[in-house]
């Protein structure tokens, strides 16, 4: 990791494509980076981290400012300040994290070009999509968002790609007086690939605001935006990026060209290499604003055009009118014919078919059959010694059977599947305060909302207060297990260290819910579960707001930092004798270390974290420490 700070010029690494857009950010001479963790940039932070602590480590200081932001509205807000004073700032977040942040972004445009603010230090957002939904609750693309607030957006192809637009969208951003889009996909930042670096840049490590102007001529605004949008047009047609690649190969009597944008350029790359055809491949990289030349020119040269692009047909869409306007006879085959689906991640085998269909040729990369075998599929649950399971455990006890639940963005998410199946509703980040209060004054049943420590740092604090303000009978229970988990145990408001390795004022949950005015907050261990149930019970019967906050440390980070340190993690094991089947441990509790085989039931020694929790749960007391005797 150390070669992303030291690497020279020429120098070839084999990186990850977050790690790629660090070391672009560190040619360019980045003096900030802020976000809030989210897949698929998380390592974008932590990489970050790390090299701080390298940093640190030897005694330095650190060029840049790295910090773990409450929320991507608060990175953001970070990041225009830094930009504001001149200094070049770094703010990615994940497709969801720019809806949270599009309000200071959209306020900040305006700002920004109701009058001739001249902002020296560039502002570069990566927003990061994330087709298939594979850690997300949809497949947004936020290419739209850069052609609503009329940005430029550029579309890394590979990992060397991640790191050159990186370097360029600084440059874009300072020539326009415009923030950037550094559109990514899941595919590009989570995968490796070889690059060469270029030179490290010289942060400026210092700014200076002298203040936006403040002008209420609105009418200004939009002609400032077009006039900027015309010059990036002309960067666009110049771009590095945009670029015709020809390929020698049979000819098929066929005239096809073919367009790819992002991730999907790698793609159609390979399978035109597969079907070895003679084409031509417009590669965009510069999509907002699109070189239309270029792609006038490129649509003049064919009678038939494939555009291949994930996601919906932001791209097509322009083709098709853009061949109108020049009275282009090319069939443009594409997301509107069918060829290509609208949703989900592509795989290569997605991009062959159609294509070998188009040209006439045996597809060379045919989808593969499924295994002959039935696969047993494994429920979605949280990790063995998780205290959510607790908490869940304990509240399934003493819960009214009518208790309505809301549910939020985090690892304790999974509480709503099987075998406790509570979450009536779960939607965006915080809203499981707010959809309790909802829930309530709508159905007058009692209502308990979940919440994750992270999560209430980020949005959970202002449908608290709301709460409280509006004295609404429900529980809210946070559960607090000390780090940023489901992305990757990162650092939140809560801990007592910042990113830059620096202590900080950690903000305890419990004193903020009494801050805010809550007159029920309780503190609880969930590994406690019969105390827990107690507090429960207060907490539900209490009329108004009741906070509990559930806290204890990940299992993982703490069997983690037990082995750092040596020591030896018991393990549990299922006394036969004693054991009558009950199956409590396995559909109950359902802490998946538990299986049965031959009709017993057995603990995995490799998935047991050596919680002992189950030795409670247990209505026989059949299981022990292994190697200690029942008792």
């Amino acid at each position: 990791m150390e070669e992303i700070l030291t690497g020279k010029e020429g120098d070839r690494f084999f990186l990850l494509g977050n790690e790629a857009i660090i070391r672009g950010a560190l040619e360019a001479g980045v003096d900030m980076a802020a976000l809030y963790p989210g897949t698929p940039i998380s390592e974008i932070g932590d990489v970050f981290h790390e090299l701080v602590k390298i940093i640190s480590d030897k005694g330095e200081e650190p060029a840049f400012y790295f910090e773990w932001s409450a929320n991507e509205k608060v990175a953001l807000d970070v990041c225009i300040a830094a930009s504001l004073s001149g200094l070049r700032a770094l703010c990615p977040m994940k497709a969801q994290g720019f809806n949270v942040a599009s309000d200071s972004f959209f306020d900040y445009l305006t700002a920004c070009n109701l009058v001739e603010t001249d902002i020296k230090g560039g502002l570069v957002l990566v927003c990061a999509d994330d087709p298939g939904g594979t850690s997300s609750v949809n497949e947004q693309d936020d290419r739209y968002m850069a052609v609503v607030a009329d940005v430029p957006m550029l579309e890394p192809s590979n990992c060397q790609q991640m790191k050159d637009m990186t370097v360029k969208t600084f440059d874009i951003a300072e020539e326009l007086n415009l923030p950037v889009f550094l559109r990514t996909t899941n595919n590009v930042n989570l995968s490796r690939g070889d690059l060469v670096f270029g030179n490290l840049g010289v942060p400026r490590r210092k700014g200076e605001i002298k203040g936006v102007p403040l002008s209420f001529d609105r009418t200004k605004c939009h002609a400032n935006i077009m006039k900027k949008m015309e010059i990036a047009k002309e960067l666009s047609e110049k771009s590095e990026f945009n670029r015709v690649i020809k390929f020698d190969g049979i000819k098929t009597g066929k005239n096809v060209g073919i367009v790819a944008s992002g991730i999907s350029i790698s793609y159609a790359e390979e399978i035109i290499r597969e079907l070895g055809v003679e084409t031509e491949l417009l590669a965009i990289g510069f999509t907002n604003p699109l070189p239309e030349k270029l792609c006038k020119d490129f649509i003049r040269k064919f009678d038939e055009l494939v555009i291949v692009e994930e996601l919906s047909p932001f791209v097509e869409t322009q083709f098709l009118r853009m061949a109108h306007e020049i009275s282009s006879g090319a069939r443009i085959w594409g997301k509107g014919t069918g060829h290509f689906p609208k949703v989900g991640q592509y795989r290569l085998e997605a991009v062959s078919e159609p294509l070998a269909s188009i040209f006439g040729m045996d597809n060379p990369m045919p989808r593969q059959k499924g295994p002959s075998i039935e696969l047993v599929s494994r429920a979605l649950t949280n990790c063995p010694g998780c205290p959510h399971r607790n908490t869940y455990y304990a509240i399934k006890q003493v819960a009214p059977e009518d208790a309505i639940f809301a549910n939020d963005q985090g690892c304790y998410l999974l509480g709503g599947l099987e075998p406790y199946k509570m979450s009536h509703a779960q939607y965006s980040m915080g809203a499981s305060v707010g959809l309790a209060c909802g829930f309530h004054q709508a159905t007058s049943k009692p209502a308990i909302a979940f919440i994750g420590d992270s999560t209430f740092y980020h949005n959970g604090m202002s449908p608290l207060a709301n709460a409280i303000h509006h004295n609404y009978d429900i529980t809210v229970v946070v559960m607090d297990n000390g780090a940023t988990a489901m992305s990757g145990f990162q650092m939140h408001p809560g801990n007592d260290r910042d990113a830059m390795c620096r202590e900080a004022i950690p903000i305890q949950i419990e004193d903020v819910a009494r801050g805010l005015g809550a007159t029920f907050v309780e503190v609880v261990n969930p590994n406690e579960i019969e105390k827990t149930k107690e507090v429960l019970k207060q907490a539900i019967v209490h009329n108004g707001v009741s906070v509990v906050v559930s806290k204890a440390l990940c299992r993982l980070m703490d069997t983690r930092e037990k082995r750092r340190k040596g020591i030896d993690i018991p393990a549990y094991e299922v006394d036969q004798q004693e054991c009558n089947q009950c199956r409590i441990c396995i559909d109950v509790y359902a802490c998946p270390a538990f299986y049965e085989m031959a009709d017993k039931i057995y603990i995995d020694e490799v998935q047991c974290t050596g919680c002992g929790i189950c030795q409670g749960i247990c209505p026989v007391g059949a299981i022990m420490r292994k190697g200690a005797g029942n008792g």
